[in-house]
């Protein structure tokens, strides 16, 4: 199974997308986007984004938990990560993410009722 971008709406008519790494696990999330081609240009954004040391960032949650996000240029976050309580598999999630996310499939579960 290779990796996936997963494009859904809310009941609102807002857009977010899922990624998820060849396993089927969630790696990250997106933030809500008002219109599908916006959805669609962020996960455009997240594939280069994913490969640019300097549009990566990583972050500690509130109980020590490992994350990374990843910005478009404006500094924008366009997706967060799943919260990680194990350095190695952080880092093994990052890496997969830098190595899938060029090339990830993007499912377009929008128009599924």
């Amino acid at each position: 199974m290779a990796a996936t971008f997963e494009l859904k709406t809310t009941g609102d008519s807002i857009f977010q997308f899922d990624f998820y790494n060849g396993k089927g696990d969630q790696l990250m999330m997106s933030a809500e986007f008002a219109s599908k081609s916006e959805a669609e240009q962020a996960i455009q954004e997240v594939r280069v984004g994913s490969m640019m040391s300097d549009m990566i960032a990583v972050g500690t949650g509130p109980e020590g938990e490992k994350f990374f996000v990843i910005k478009n240029r404006g500094g924008q976050v366009l997706v967060k990560s799943v919260l990680f309580e194990n350095e190695m598999v952080f880092n093994n999630a990052l890496h997969s993410v830098r190595d899938n996310a060029c090339i990830a499939q993007v499912k377009d579960c929008t128009a599924v009722s």
